[in-house]
């Protein structure tokens, strides 16, 4: 049995969502969910990701892997481990795994659930 068939880790996707909280402020809410307990594999982000992002004038603190399309982009928050993350980039194939493809998002830690 390989990594990609027993992901360490899972996740639950939610689509942030901001509205006006009445106080001529914004909160973010996550009134949809995309999926719940998906298998895997969450990863803290090389100084070189870092700062390839850092060139950029965005931050990031970790990179998680899913063995088929997860469909995130930048409106969803990923829940893992207790740990709340903002979904930076689109999910995109990743083939430097090296056991085979695997799709990654680039996550920044937010805060705690």
């Amino acid at each position: 049995m390989s990594l990609l068939d027993r992901l360490p880790h899972t996740a639950t996707a939610k689509r942030r969502r901001q509205t006006a909280d009445g106080m001529m402020g914004v909160k973010e809410t996550y009134p949809t969910t995309l999926f719940t307990d998906r298998a895997c594999w969450r990863q803290p982000a090389s100084d070189r990701e870092v700062e390839y992002w850092m060139r950029q004038d965005i931050e990031i603190t970790h990179k998680v892997y899913f063995s088929t399309d997860p469909g995130l982009d930048e409106s969803y928050v990923l829940e893992i481990g207790g740990d709340l993350l903002d979904v930076i980039s689109h999910a995109e194939p990743d083939k430097s795994v090296g056991l085979g493809i695997l799709y990654r998002v680039m996550t920044r830690k937010t805060g705690t659930v």
